[in-house]
């Protein structure tokens, strides 16, 4: 039999968000220091949005669920992250205040937190390529520009060295006119270190229907840069 790991927290950023990664067993008794870190964070870093990441947790009782909820009623508003349908189903049988939502996947986190996940710094934004024609078919990113500015889901097909595609889903956190930021709330994503030298190469975006794209997209791209961003990495793509 498995041994059910340790509850253990990880602290990161996607977008402008800060994201609380839990994972292992939850129980009542070794919640309270997890707890009262995750407190200590949002109080002293003023949070008002947090994202709570339940990708890697093995179980949870009722304390550790109670719990859970005490600490993310502080901020204006807390999404949990929670793919997992066991996890998820406990919040959902469970009265949350309505600061507090659950998300089962990227789309819902979008959708919910889209403005503010969008990072507005420019050194994210990725140049035109003049060289290229700009196809009328592809809108993305003039539609983006112009009109609103929120992160968006997307799923990313890589072409690898050894001739494979590996797709992700991810969430770009910043559109311009010349392509996006992509970054991770997926654990399970691809390491950094399986990414380097992908430079230069072929990416496909896919946009999923959303509340600003009522319709499936898919835009060519090529990878032009990484940014490792403390805890993880993300990745500038040009629209080709």
């Amino acid at each position: 039999m498995k041994q059910a790991e340790m509850v253990h927290l990880g602290l990161r950023k996607i977008g402008s968000i800060q994201v609380f990664d839990l994972g292992g067993a939850l129980t009542g008794k070794e919640m309270e220091p997890v707890t009262q870190k995750i407190d200590q964070v949002i109080q002293k870093k003023r949070l008002r949005r947090v994202i709570l990441n339940l990708q890697k947790v093995e179980s949870m009782d009722e304390v550790s669920l109670r719990k859970i909820v005490a600490c993310l009623l502080r901020p204006q508003r807390s999404l949990i992250y929670a793919p997992d349908g066991a996890s998820r189903d406990l919040f959902q049988t469970t009265h949350l205040p309505t600061n507090i939502r659950v998300c089962k996947n990227e789309e819902e986190v979008a959708e919910a937190f889209g403005s503010f996940l969008f990072l507005k710094d420019k050194i994210f934004e990725v140049p035109v390529d003049e060289t290229k024609p700009q196809s009328k078919g592809y809108d993305l990113e003039r539609r983006r520009n112009k009109r609103i500015r929120v992160a968006i889901p997307v799923k990313l097909a890589f072409h690898m060295k050894d001739g494979s595609i590996l797709t992700v889903k991810g969430i770009g956190t910043n559109v311009s006119h010349g392509g996006l930021f992509a970054e991770f709330l997926d654990l399970d994503a691809p390491d950094y270190s399986k990414m380097q030298g992908l430079e230069q190469t072929e990416v496909t975006i896919t946009v999923p229907p959303n509340t600003t794209f009522k319709e499936e997209l898919s835009v060519p791209g090529k990878i032009v840069r990484f940014e490792l961003l403390k805890k993880q990495f993300g990745i500038a793509i040009q629209f080709v």
